[in-house]
């Protein structure tokens, strides 16, 4: 049932039609409740998990609406699901990769504040305002370092491309292509190479670039979409320059923005969680589907094989030993 829902998108509802047609009754209550006690049982390893992450020392983050039914108000409620991303195989990094998912009931700085207490590093995220906060130096963790996403940028002039005649959001396309067949070229490239590359290579146009904003910004009207497009950019500019000092860093959060697509197809098929609780599991099991997939693990094997060794009170001093890149690493 939770591979199903959570792996292959598929919400209970459908789940007791499929059973009911193969003469199987059960109600949907009784498989949320299925899916609420695996939740339960999982909650030591997502703990594990989270922390496992917050150790890293660079994550992506993003944060993606998650409706859930408002009791006694016959309607939802809009949550939240923060993710924590990291991937490091596009620069030859060890560490295995893993998405943990957090519910939270709205999408202010302080969801923000609270998911990444004590994580010092560097967090790649789009411009979304409380990410800002992050970077109080009184924070528990300290200041973090916010790399920002030239995929968003560049989305802003693609907008303005595809509506019609568009000479400086066409120009601004054509800069950015630049960087991303950079990109192409050293991906998969150790750390220190990526960072040569970009010092020889991406540097020299991104500074032709501002320039080249600056002077465009004072030739449009500046209420218009592709000034607003253009001063975005030089606001964010400190923060889309830090993947040219540091191989580790992506151009861009695309990593996390692929693990949200498969919560926004859940979510689609699922319309709503039941509760806050509800949600809270929902987070957690998304974590380790996707976590199995990106460890190319399959998530039915795994969570059979986990469960079962949870219920059959698996020791806590070896609970890394459960997590999806170690079994990833098992001789089958």
């Amino acid at each position: 049932m939770v591979v199903s829902k959570h792996a292959d998108h598929l919400p209970l509802y459908r789940q007791c039609q499929i059973l009911a047609r193969q003469g199987v009754e059960i109600e949907r209550s009784t498989l949320a409740d299925w899916v609420g006690a695996a939740a339960a049982e999982l909650q030591p390893l997502y703990d594990h998990m989270v922390r496992e992450l917050k150790a890293s020392p660079k994550l992506f983050c993003d944060e993606t609406p998650c409706p859930v039914l408002d009791p006694g108000r016959g309607r939802t409620k809009t949550g939240y699901m923060w993710v924590l991303a990291r991937d490091d195989r596009p620069w030859g990094g060890t560490a295995p990769p893993a998405v943990a998912y957090t519910y939270a009931p709205g999408r202010g700085a302080v969801h923000a504040i609270k998911l990444l207490a004590g994580y010092s590093g560097i967090l790649q995220v789009d411009g979304y305002a409380a990410y800002g906060q992050l970077t109080n130096p009184t924070r528990e963790g300290g200041a973090l370092t916010l790399a920002f996403c030239w995929a968003h940028f560049r989305r802003r002039f693609y907008e303005i491309y595809v509506g019609g005649h568009a000479p400086i959001a066409a120009e601004a396309l054509a800069r950015i292509r630049q960087l991303y067949q950079i990109e192409a070229e050293i991906r998969g490239q150790p750390a220190e190479v990526r960072q040569a590359v970009r010092q020889e290579k991406s540097k020299p146009l991104i500074e032709a670039m501002k320039l080249w904003l600056e002077v465009s910004l004072g030739k449009v009207s500046q209420t218009g979409k592709v000034a607003e497009a253009i001063r975005y950019g030089l606001n964010h500019w400190d923060g889309l320059l830090c993947f040219l000092a540091d191989g580790r860093i992506e151009i861009d959060s695309n990593t996390v923005e692929r693990e949200i697509r498969g919560h926004a197809l859940t979510r689609k098929n699922s319309l709503f969680a039941g509760h806050d609780l509800g949600a809270a599991g929902w987070a957690m099991h998304a974590s380790f589907m996707h976590s199995c997939k990106l460890n190319s693990v399959d998530p039915q094997a795994w969570l059979t094989d986990v469960l079962t060794k949870l219920v059959n009170l698996w020791p806590a001093s070896r609970i890394d030993e459960l997590m999806p890149w170690a079994y990833a690493k098992k001789p089958r």
